[in-house]
C-alpha cells in the first residue's frame, strides 16, 4: 500500500517532517512483524540536509573571510573590519524573519556570496582611515574625513550591486523565475547593513582600536611581515603600472584579448540552466513493446528488481507495474499508466553511489532484455522528458514517417546518444467494424448505438468525472462482459441488441469485422500532427555540440529531400534554452541598465560611465575559465555569479575613478598622472576586497554540489583573474579616455 502526503502551503517543511516521523513510529508499533514500512521519498529530510549543509558552509565562509583578514591585516584592523561579517549576517537574518523571507538554499547561497562584499565596505573605510592616519592626521579627523570622502562612491556602488538582481525577478519566468525570487532581497538586506555598519560603527571602532605606530605601539613580527609583504607588493605593482603606461596600446589589446578568449571558452561550455539533482535516489523506467501483457511487464520488473536489491549500495526499491509513481519530485512528471510500462524508485546509501549505479547499470542493462528498454534516470531540476528532441509537424503522417525514419537512423549513428526513439515507433492491433447498411437498417441498428454498446462491453464507457478535491474519479458505464468472446474470432458471434424489443443478433449479421494495424499513439502539438524523435545523452557529452551535428544534418540532407508541408523544430534542452536564454540576456541588459543609471546620476558623464561598464567585461575570461577547468555547465547559478562579478568590478572601477576625478578636478593633475595615482592608491583596497570575496566562496566550491558549485567557481576564478586586469587596465583606460580633456 502506498501512502503519500503533501504539506499545506505556509508551513515549515522540516517541522512537518518531524511530526510525520513521530506518527510513522507510532504506526510501526501497531504493525505485525511480517509487515515492513519504509519511506520512498522524504522531502523534509532533503530540505533539512540541504539547509544544514549551507549553514555549515556559511559558518565556514565566515571563518575563511576572517582568517583571510587576519593574514592580510594587522590583528586590530582585522578584528575591527571582520566584526562586520557576523553582525551584518545576523541583522540580515533578522530582517529576513521580519519580512517573512524563509531560510532556504537560495537565501543561504546569497548570504555566502555577499560575505566578501559585506566586509568590503569596512575594508575601504579602514583603508582610508589608516592612510590619513599615516599622513599625520588625528584619529578622529581621519575617521570622519575618510568616511565622508568614501561614503558617496561606496554607497553608490553597493546600492548598484543590490539593484542589479531585481530586474531578473520580473524578467525570468517559470521554475527559474521562482528560483531567483528571494536572491535579490537577501543581497539587498546584507549590503545595506554593510553600508550602515561601515559608516556608523567602523569609524568609531577604528578610533578606539586602530592607532598609528607613532602612538608608541610597536608592530609585532607578524605585522612587520605583513607590512613588508604589502611594501613589496606595492613596489612591484608600481613598476608594472609604469610599464603599462609606457605601452597603453598593448594593455588595451591584452584586455580585449582576454575578453575574446573568455567568449571562446564560453562557446566550449555546455548550457543547462538547472543541473542534475544531488539525491540519494533515482528512477528506473521500463518500456516494453506495445501489446505486451501486464504479466510480461511484471516478469521483467521482477528480474530487474532482484538485480538492484542484490547491490549493497541500494537501500530500497519501490516498484510500480502498469502504472507510475506519484510526483515525488517537482520536475519529474509521472508517465501515463499502461500495461507495457513499469517504474522503480530506488533509494541508495549516498548521492555518490547514485551516480555510480546509474553509470554502471545504464549501459549494461538498457538493452539487456530483448523486448524492453530499461532507462536509468537521474533526478533532474530541468523539466524535460528527453535532452535531445526533434519534432516533425505536418498534415499527413505518411509524409512524415519516412523523414522520421531517416532522422532516427542518423541519430543512431551518433556515439553521444542512447535510447533513440519516437512516439510513432509502436503499432497496435485493431478490429474494424463496418456496419452493413441494409441489414442494420432493417433491424434498426445504428452506428452510434453499436459503438456505445461495444465500447461499454469491451472496457467501459466514460460518462463523466466526479472530483474529490484534486483527484478525478471517472464514472463508467459497463454492459455484459464479453468473457471468452473477447477475441477476433469470438467477436463475430458476440450478440448485440437491436431496436426490436427482445431481439439480439450476432455482430456478423449487422456488420463486417476485419483486422487492422494502426499507430498506437497519434500525437498533436498545437493541434498539428507531430512526430517527436527523442534521445538520451550519454554521460559526459555536450548537448549543444550534439545539436550542432543534428542541425547540420537536418539543413544539408534532410530538408532538401523531405516534403514541403513537413516542418522541423527542436524540443528538449534546446527548446528550454531557447526560451530561457533570451530572458537571461534581457536580465543582463537590465542589470547593466541599473548600473548605468546609478553611475550617470553620480558622475554625470557618459564617457566615464561607458568606461566603467566596459570594464565589467573583464570578468568573462576568469568566469568561463573556471567553469571550463571544472567541467561545469553554464547554469542559472553561474548567471547569478556573473552578475555579482559585474557588480564587484564596477564597484572597484567606481572607487578608482572617483579618486582619479578628484585628483584631476580638485588637485589639477593631468589625466595620466591622475590615473597613475588612482591606481597606486586604490590597488591595496581592491586587492584586499578581492581576496576576501574570492576566498569567501571556497566552501561553496568544496561542497561540490551541482547546483551551487558553478556560482562559487565563477566568483572565485572571475575575481582572481580579473584583479590584475582591473588594477592595470582601468588606470590606463582612464588616461586614454581623458588625455585630451581639460
Amino acid at each position: 500500500m502506498l501512502i503519500s502526503m503533501e504539506m499545506a502551503p505556509g508551513n515549515n517543511i522540516v517541522a512537518f517532517g518531524k511530526k510525520v516521523e513521530k506518527e510513522i513510529e507510532k504506526c510501526k508499533q501497531t504493525l505485525s512483524p511480517d509487515v515492513n514500512m519504509h519511506k520512498i521519498t522524504n522531502q523534509p529530510y532533503v530540505v533539512n540536509k540541504s539547509v544544514m549543509s549551507f549553514l555549515r558552509d556559511l559558518v565556514f565562509s565566515i571563518l575563511v573571510v576572517i582568517a583571510v583578514m587576519l593574514l592580510l591585516f594587522p590583528l586590530r584592523t582585522a578584528l575591527v573590519s571582520g566584526s562586520s561579517v557576523p553582525v551584518c549576517t545576523a541583522v540580515t537574518m533578522g530582517l529576513m524573519y521580519i519580512c517573512g523571507i524563509e531560510l532556504n538554499t537560495v537565501t543561504l547561497a546569497a548570504l555566502i556570496v555577499v560575505l566578501g562584499m559585506i566586509v568590503d565596505d569596512s575594508v575601504i573605510v579602514i583603508d582610508g582611515y589608516t592612510d590619513m592616519l599615516q599622513r599625520g592626521y588625528s584619529r578622529w579627523n581621519s575617521a570622519v574625513t575618510s568616511t565622508k570622502m568614501l561614503f558617496v562612491p561606496m554607497s553608490l556602488a553597493t546600492l548598484a550591486i543590490s539593484g542589479m538582481f531585481f530586474p531578473m525577478t520580473r524578467i525570468i519566468t517559470g521554475p527559474l523565475g521562482d528560483f531567483v525570487q528571494l536572491f535579490p532581497w537577501t543581497v539587498l538586506f546584507a549590503l545595506v547593513c554593510s553600508i550602515f555598519y561601515a559608516v556608523w560603527v567602523i569609524p568609531y571602532l577604528s578610533t578606539v582600536f586602530i592607532k598609528c605606530n607613532k602612538d608608541g605601539i610597536a608592530p609585532t613580527r607578524f605585522e612587520a611581515a605583513q607590512n613588508r609583504f604589502f611594501i613589496l607588493l606595492q613596489n612591484f605593482y608600481e613598476k608594472v603600472l609604469t610599464i603599462c603606461f609606457r605601452h597603453p596600446a598593448v594593455v588595451i589589446c591584452t584586455a580585449l584579448g582576454a575578453v575574446a578568449l573568455g567568449a571562446f571558452l564560453f562557446t566550449r561550455l555546455q548550457i543547462q540552466m538547472l543541473p542534475k539533482a544531488d539525491r540519494n535516489c533515482f528512477a528506473v523506467e521500463m518500456h516494453l513493446a506495445e501489446g505486451s501483457t501486464l504479466e510480461q511487464t511484471e516478469a521483467i520488473a521482477d528480474s530487474m528488481e532482484v538485480v538492484l536489491r542484490a547491490d549493497p549500495r541500494v537501500e530500497s526499491v519501490t516498484s510500480f507495474i502498469g502504472c507510475s509513481s506519484p510526483r515525488f519530485h517537482a520536475t519529474y512528471a509521472p508517465q501515463m499508466a499502461h500495461k507495457n510500462y513499469a517504474q522503480f524508485i530506488v533509494n541508495t546509501t549516498s548521492e555518490e553511489n547514485t551516480l555510480k549505479i546509474i553509470r554502471e547499470y545504464g549501459p549494461e542493462y538498457e538493452n539487456h532484455f530483448p523486448n524492453a528498454y530499461i532507462r536509468f534516470k537521474q533526478i533532474d531540476y530541468q523539466a524535460v522528458k528527453n535532452p535531445v528532441e526533434v519534432r516533425l509537424s505536418g498534415d499527413d503522417f505518411r509524409d512524415m514517417k519516412p523523414v522520421a525514419d531517416s532522422l532516427k537512423n542518423f541519430l543512431n549513428t551518433l556515439p553521444e546518444l542512447t535510447w533513440v526513439h519516437s512516439d510513432m515507433d509502436e503499432t497496435s492491433q485493431n478490429i474494424k467494424v463496418t456496419l452493413k447498411s441494409d441489414e442494420a437498417s432493417r433491424l434498426g441498428v445504428t452506428q452510434s448505438m453499436l459503438s456505445l454498446y461495444l465500447s461499454s462491453a469491451l472496457g467501459g464507457q466514460n460518462l463523466t468525472n466526479v472530483w474529490e478535491g484534486d483527484y478525478k474519479v471517472p464514472v463508467m458505464l459497463y454492459t455484459q462482459n464479453m468473457g471468452d468472446s473477447a477475441s477476433y474470432e469470438g467477436l463475430e458471434d458476440f450478440l448485440v441488441p437491436t431496436s426490436i424489443p427482445g431481439t439480439w443478433v450476432p455482430l456478423r449479421q449487422v456488420a463486417e469485422v476485419s483486422p487492422e494495424w494502426h499507430d498506437a499513439v497519434i500525437n498533436r502539438r498545437n493541434s498539428i500532427r507531430t512526430i517527436t524523435i527523442g534521445a538520451d545523452l550519454k554521460y559526459g557529452f555536450s548537448q549543444p555540440e550534439v545539436m550542432k551535428k543534428i542541425d547540420r544534418y537536418v539543413e544539408t540532407e534532410l530538408k532538401p529531400a523531405m516534403p514541403q508541408d513537413v516542418e522541423v523544430s527542436y524540443g528538449g534542452l534546446t527548446n528550454v534554452n531557447g526560451q530561457v536564454i533570451p530572458q537571461i540576456a534581457l536580465s543582463f541588459l537590465a542589470a547593466v541598465l541599473v548600473l548605468f543609471v546609478f553611475q550617470l546620476y553620480h558622475f554625470g558623464k557618459l564617457d566615464i560611465v561607458f568606461l566603467t561598464l566596459s570594464a565589467s567585461l573583464i570578468c568573462v575570461f576568469g568566469a568561463c575559465l573556471g567553469l571550463w577547468v571544472f567541467q561545469l555547465d553554464f547554469s542559472i547559478t553561474a548567471v547569478l555569479g556573473v552578475v555579482s562579478l559585474i557588480g564587484i568590478i564596477v564597484r572597484n572601477a567606481i572607487i578608482m575613478f572617483e579618486y582619479a576625478e578628484d585628483l584631476r578636478k580638485n588637485h589639477h593633475l593631468n589625466s595620466r598622472e591622475a590615473g597613475f595615482q588612482a591606481g597606486k592608491r586604490r590597488m591595496r583596497p581592491i586587492f584586499l576586497t578581492s581576496a576576501t570575496t574570492a576566498l569567501g566562496v571556497i566552501p561553496m566550491i568544496v561542497a561540490h554540489t551541482s547546483l551551487w558549485m558553478p556560482m562559487g567557481v565563477v566568483i572565485c576564478f572571475g575575481t582572481i583573474f580579473s584583479l590584475p586586469l582591473v588594477v592595470t587596465v582601468l588606470p590606463v583606460a582612464y588616461w586614454q579616455i581623458f588625455k585630451n580633456a581639460k
